[in-house]
């Protein structure tokens, strides 16, 4: 069950990305994860936010860091594959010299932070993507375990 008022936090972080990353690298990706997964949605992955325009006001004030620090951050944090930042129309921008002068930054999680070992599916940012997937999967599931509406109901 989901605690509310919670946020949830990929373990692939914890087990692989959390001793490598600096101070400021850690504050703006844990300000993407607040910003994404720590908010509702049903249509996300998840049911959680897939991406969210964060400011760069918005950066400074929750992590405390200068303009300079979180441009670093962001700049380690898409080299290294942990976050994506795209402009308005869905273009990702994956060096400085393509966010320099941008007016809005929408940032979200890599979807190599989201792997299911338990089926099978790497979880992709696009959620048609994901729902394919899953369907294909599940379809595959039921079709080997002959499940019918007579043995749910068992």
């Amino acid at each position: 069950m989901m605690q509310t008022s919670t946020t949830p936090v990929p373990n692939i972080f914890f087990d692989n990305y959390l001793k490598e990353l600096k101070s400021a690298e850690l504050k703006v990706f844990l300000v993407v994860i607040r910003q994404t997964l720590g908010w509702a949605d049903k249509y996300g992955i998840h049911g959680r936010k897939e991406m969210d325009w964060i400011s760069r006001s918005q950066l400074q004030q929750k992590t405390g860091n200068s303009n300079r620090a979180i441009t670093s951050a962001t700049d380690v944090l898409v080299k290294r594959n942990l976050i994506q930042v795209l402009d308005m129309k869905g273009n990702i921008l994956d060096n400085p010299e393509k966010r320099q002068g941008k007016t809005k930054l929408f940032y979200r999680l890599s979807s190599k932070l989201f792997t299911s070992v338990d089926i099978g599916v790497e979880i992709s940012p696009t959620n048609a993507k994901f729902a394919e997937d899953i369907s294909k999967k599940v379809t595959a599931l039921v079709q080997k375990m002959r499940i019918t509406k007579e043995t749910l109901q068992n």
